[in-house]
């Protein structure tokens, strides 16, 4: 394969996981992003609704709170997951770092890479300008 086009797929699949570990909403990944990182984040479309559907009955079963004129909830995590891995999961800028790491000493093991301590940080910033993307 062509260096250019595997960095080019580098680039993707990094921006692609680093959305995947802050961003997204797949049921199993945000369980786990809300025990490590916590705090507040906007409701789910399932979150929503469940609260539609009977909004007077009862209370929300979690805090909520408008933030930025969209509905955030609030999610305790585990007491022993310290400060700065709940800093990393909700930056993309510093997880894209991490993830560009593995995926440049993935690609490196299983098909060799020229130079792969100048790879990692090329992934990563294309990478994070992918995501930077108004579209992305």
């Amino acid at each position: 394969m062509d260096t250019w086009l595997l960095l080019l797929v580098m680039s993707l699949a990094t921006y692609r996981l680093t959305r995947l570990v802050v961003e997204d909403v797949f049921p199993p990944v945000l369980w786990l992003r809300d025990r490590l990182a916590g705090g507040w984040r906007p409701l789910t479309e399932a979150e929503s609704a469940e609260l539609a559907k009977d909004p007077m009955s009862t209370p929300a079963p979690w805090p909520l709170q408008d933030i930025d004129g969209e509905a955030s909830r609030y999610v305790r995590r585990w007491r022993w997951v310290p400060q700065w891995i709940a800093d990393l999961l909700s930056c993309p800028w510093c997880a894209s770092g991490w993830v560009a790491l593995a995926v440049t000493a993935g690609t490196w093991a299983a098909v060799g890479l020229p130079v792969p301590l100048l790879v990692w940080p090329a992934v990563w910033g294309a990478g994070a300008l992918i995501a930077a993307q108004e579209w992305a």
